[in-house]
């Protein structure tokens, strides 16, 4: 599943639109719905992100050790 796809499923979830999210991000639609379709986005922003849906946004690097890097 791409980034796009990914943040698409948790708009529905959150019956949000990409226009409700962009504005709560504090851009354009437009702006958002190009950087979906790169997919390109800093953990921050994917934090962020997932904050204003409702969830949480969780990207791990986890050793076998329990050393977690993030």
């Amino acid at each position: 599943m791409t980034t796009q796809q990914k943040i698409k499923a948790c708009l529905d979830l959150s019956n949000m639109t990409i226009t409700d999210l962009a504005v709560k991000m504090g851009t354009s639609q437009q702006n958002l719905s190009k950087r979906l379709k790169v997919g390109k986005f800093t953990q921050e922003e994917l934090e962020k992100m997932a904050a204003l849906m409702g969830c949480e946004y969780k990207s791990s690097f986890i050793f076998p050790d329990g050393s977690v890097i993030s």
